[in-house]
């Protein structure tokens, strides 16, 4: 391999490299691809000069916001550049993209002239690119190391993003709605609980100690205001109305022994919660209220 080595570079310049060298098939059309190496991976220079082919490989990738993809490139020595007669193109799908930089083209060109007749040298490039107001700018990568990088698509990078980014905003927007209309619940849930410009169960304290103090005829007719509260609050909300004011009022009329009344308070709210369950404590409270009704009916 050594002398191999020797005979192919003549001594000129010691470069660390190796081309496997096959013959071009009798009558071939295309050149065979002849994978070479190299000591390190090498950046390519030039790009800039390649925009239109660079633009052109990857919208026929169809990616035409840029992105990443590992292609195979073809290095191509190009003797009568005026610049470096060791120069080396570095072409991507038939697109010249640039080429080796000038301090390591001697060496590519000479792997290169080593892969046979008929042959192209080849090796694994990365290239990035982006379409920035319609000019592409790129950075092409010659992977002698062998490394490889996942293929990625701007444009599906971009769509991905502003998708998820839609969801966000539409997931704030909803619960900001959601939030919005707890509050227009709660506030119409005030407005008709209201008595005397307080939400009614804001007023449970002043009725417990109007009950502590024994003054159930005042006790009874906030109550009586708690109860309309509550029904009317009920209407909003859908829903079977707050049995507190309405159970707090059986207990002011029995000690009032005002038994009618208890029961014709205890079957309204019964009424009021329509086909829907009623509390346990109310329906047992009703059970006595009713027997109270029937034994005082005997009685008289």
């Amino acid at each position: 391999m050594a002398g191999f080595l020797s005979r192919l570079f003549g001594g000129k310049e010691s470069v660390t490299g190796r081309a496997v060298t096959q013959p071009a098939p009798a009558g071939a059309s295309h050149p065979r691809e002849v994978p070479v190496s190299f000591r390190e991976d090498l950046e390519v220079s030039g790009e800039s000069y390649y925009r239109a082919g660079i633009g052109k490989i990857f919208r026929g990738l169809g990616r035409v916001e840029g992105g990443v993809t590992m292609q195979t490139a073809h290095l191509v020595p190009d003797p009568k550049n005026q610049y470096d007669r060791n120069a080396v193109r570095v072409l991507v799908l038939g697109e010249q993209v640039g080429h080796v930089p000038q301090e390591s083209s001697f060496a590519i060109a000479r792997l290169c002239n080593g892969v046979g007749r008929g042959n192209v040298a080849s090796v694994s490039a990365r290239i990035w690119a982006r379409s920035d107001g319609g000019t592409w700018r790129s950075r092409v990568t010659l992977m002698f190391s062998g490394d490889r990088e996942d293929e990625k698509d701007y444009a599906a990078d971009r769509r991905e993003i502003e998708a998820a980014a839609a969801a966000r905003d539409a997931e704030k927007a909803r619960k900001r709605t959601e939030k919005a209309e707890r509050e227009a619940q709660r506030e119409a849930r005030r407005l008709a609980g209201a008595v005397d410009g307080q939400y009614w169960p804001l007023l449970k304290p002043s009725i417990s100690e109007l009950k502590r103090q024994q003054r159930f005829d005042e006790a009874r007719e906030m109550l009586g205001k708690c109860i309309d509260a509550a029904e009317r609050e009920a209407a909003v909300t859908k829903d079977v109305p707050d049995s507190w004011p309405t159970e707090h009022m059986s207990v002011v009329l029995r000690r009032l022994k005002q038994y009618p009344l208890e029961l014709a308070v205890l079957e309204r709210y019964v009424s009021a919660c329509g086909t829907n369950a009623v509390p346990e404590s109310v329906q047992t409270r009703l059970s006595r209220s009713r027997l109270t009704a029937e034994r005082t009916a005997a009685k008289e």
